[in-house]
């Protein structure tokens, strides 16, 4: 019997674990191994309504060892260290892995871009960084609600986020609106004109997914919630008090939010085989390297010419989840003996938030704004989440947010 192991429960890993066991579910043709160093799946696009604190941080998690036990599959909750090509094996932190084929799905990690980040830094990847980033702002709040030092008290109401992306964008949103809307009532000694929220951006535009006259619509939506957004304004330099700026502005800030992109996982960039300038391996139209027809990658770890623009396709969960069906079929048909198949891109669209009742979409070509499009957002990434209990969970989340409006407490967790 062969042995596929999967490295990585994200969208990429987790999906082609549910797809593969289907394509071998009633035949002894191979076990499906899933690795992970967490025992979750991460329901990533919702991570800034954590912060928010219109969902609670457990609704948007889903116990990986549910696969095992609904279906022929064994999960290792195991850090991940290197990959031998030539062995066959995954060295982990608890010992050696054997594989017939592998799927490299391990995601990306944050690009710094050749910067030095400061400890205090906050990224905004996984779970921790919602809850930690949520904290830190109600403390901010906390602390300059009673400091008599001007100075200090403009540092602690100046917040800086790296990075004008689809997520840079929707965490600026929700940060706003859980300052004005949810917290600035219960300190009245913070008057409102004092909180200051930037967004740096080193391209000419934000939300590069979307088309430039949606891209244009949700600046304008930003600066008038009150976000200051400064286009082709590149971070010189990261402080443990602030940025510089490419211009040489110095801001003085307690809170600094990277979310200016991505590069693939260190595990990946050490494969001694071609990657590109993101450490990204390539892959040929079917989805695995072409030294070694026995490992795929996908998501954030492949890098894939599509044919139809000749460019690259961006790290993102719609390119992964479209991908675990080609991966999934592809080793079903290995381990059959078949012929695999070509992958084929379709874009379906692009959805971002802006806050409470706001957001832009872009869907088969169609562009709209505003609350249908907010109410869309919410449908289709509720429909996406795995496991009917999360969904009734974050459905009576906001539910009870519309009732009563978000918590406001910090969590000590």
């Amino acid at each position: 019997m062969s042995t596929v192991a999967i490295l990585g429960a994200g969208f990429g890993g987790l999906y082609t674990a549910r797809l593969l066991e289907k394509e071998l579910r009633g035949k002894k043709e191979a076990e499906i191994v899933l690795i992970d160093r967490h025992n979750f799946h991460l329901f990533t696009p919702m991570l800034h309504e954590i912060t928010a604190g219109k969902i609670e941080p457990r609704h948007v998690v889903w116990p990986v060892r549910l696969l095992g036990r609904r279906w022929r599959l064994t999960f290792l909750e195991r850090r991940v260290e290197a990959i031998d090509l030539d062995g066959r094996r995954i060295l982990t932190d608890r010992g050696a892995v054997k594989y017939d084929l592998l799927v490299l799905a391990l995601g990306s990690v944050t690009n710094f871009y050749g910067l030095h980040p400061p400890p205090q830094l906050f990224q905004f990847k996984e779970l921790r960084d919602a809850v930690r980033l949520r904290n830190h702002l109600i403390e901010c709040l906390e602390g300059a609600e009673q400091e008599t030092d001007p100075a200090r008290r403009r540092t602690l109401l100046t917040l800086v986020l790296v990075g004008g992306g689809c997520t840079g964008v929707e965490l600026a949103a929700e940060i706003h609106d859980l300052i004005f809307k949810s917290l600035l009532r219960f300190y009245r000694h913070i008057d409102p004109k004092e909180i200051r929220i930037l967004l740096l951006e080193a391209t000419p535009r934000i939300i590069p997914c979307v088309g430039e006259s949606l891209a244009q619509l949700a600046l304008e939506t930003l600066r008038q919630k009150g976000v200051e957004v400064k286009l082709e304004t590149p971070v010189a330099e990261m402080m443990p008090d602030g940025v510089v700026l490419t211009t040489g502005e110095k801001i003085r800030a307690d809170t600094l939010i990277w979310t200016a992109g991505v590069r693939a996982n260190p595990v990946i960039e050490a494969l001694p085989v071609a990657k590109d300038h993101l450490g990204r391996v390539r892959v040929n139209e079917h989805l695995h390297l072409p030294d070694h027809p026995e490992v795929y990658a996908l998501g954030d770890c492949a890098h894939f010419l599509d044919p139809s623009t000749g460019q690259p396709l961006p790290p993102t969960g719609q390119v992964a989840l479209q991908q675990t069906k080609t991966v999934a079929a592809n080793i079903a048909r290995h381990l059959r003996g078949q012929g695999v198949l070509a992958f084929r891109y379709q874009h379906q669209g692009d959805l971002v938030s802006l806050g409470s009742r706001y957001a832009v979409a872009e869907i088969r070509g169609y562009r709209f704004a505003g609350l249908f499009a907010w109410v869309l957002w919410r449908t289709v990434f509720w429909a996406k989440m795995i496991g009917v209990k999360n969904r009734v969970r974050v459905a009576l989340d906001w539910a009870i947010g519309l009732l009563f409006g978000p918590d406001t407490s910090r969590l000590e967790w």
